[in-house]
């Protein structure tokens, strides 16, 4: 089903508008040129070349690393002292071992 023609100037335009860009011969050779510059630079030439961005990378790594040890680490801490005041109060007084016990 077909919408209704509008007498809008501005859709009339932008429907009848057509994009001719011009070929640029050079195009193709261009990019091939660049793909073999980029091909023949070094590891260690790109990681110069980009030292800014591979830091933010390594410390935002590092970051995130030491924030799961320390959560993980928390976890356990909280589940070890729990288990100790567990074993300590059924050890003070064997009835309530029975309330205490996981």
């Amino acid at each position: 089903m077909n919408p209704s023609p509008s007498n809008d100037p501005f859709s009339r335009t932008l429907a009848e508008w057509r994009v001719s860009p011009k070929a640029n011969p050079n195009f193709r050779p261009a990019v091939w040129q660049r793909i073999k510059q980029r091909s023949r630079e070094t590891w260690a030439a790109h990681v110069r070349a980009h030292l800014v961005a591979w830091t933010v990378t390594g410390a935002a790594a590092l970051v995130a690393a030491g924030w799961t040890g320390h959560s993980f680490a928390r976890a356990k801490l909280e589940s070890s002292r729990e288990q100790m005041v567990v074993s300590y109060l059924g050890n003070l007084d064997p009835r309530v071992m029975a309330k205490l016990r996981p």
